[in-house]
């Protein structure tokens, strides 16, 4: 458990963890307009420790990075108008845990941040900070890119 905030500790967790999972693929899918839900999900999780860092409480770092990269760990394009997709905001969230517990050995903290982070439309609310912290800045990010429709994050987006 950790509070201080380190970017290159962060970058290279994330290069850690792109080689030993599919979280690249997720650069094929889009998210709020023109946003590709990986640099949606690095923006999350990214935006999530930095702000966790300034509260100065103390945070599983490591769990919620990982936490918010998957959240969203599903491979189909929400926004394509397909009948499948109906409900999708209320259903993806378990998803996404399927998919990353098939690759990943989850934590309770990590799990809870992809299965409640869709709170309050759904109503499973998180049991822990971390997940507090990510389901609150994945709202922020998500407005963000709806309204910032030309090259949203442009010093993250070089990293992915």
């Amino acid at each position: 458990m950790t509070k201080k905030w380190d970017p290159n500790a962060f970058w290279s967790f994330y290069t850690e963890l792109i080689g030993g999972s599919n979280l690249s693929s997720m650069a094929g899918y889009p998210q709020h307009g023109n946003t590709c839900r990986l640099l949606h999900s690095v923006a999350v999780a990214y935006y999530s420790c930095r702000i966790a860092s300034l509260l100065g409480a103390r945070f599983h770092m490591r769990d919620m990075a990982r936490g918010a990269l998957f959240h969203d760990y599903f491979f189909y394009d929400a926004q394509d108008g397909d009948p499948a997709h109906k409900k999708h905001w209320s259903r993806h969230p378990d998803i996404a845990w399927q998919n990353a517990s098939k690759e990943l050995d989850l934590t309770g903290i990590e799990t809870d941040i992809i299965r409640t982070h869709m709170f309050p439309l759904t109503i499973r609310p998180p049991k822990y900070r971390e997940g507090a912290v990510v389901t609150l800045v994945d709202k922020g990010c998500s407005v963000y890119e709806f309204f910032k429709r030309k090259r949203p994050y442009p010093k993250l987006a070089g990293h992915v």
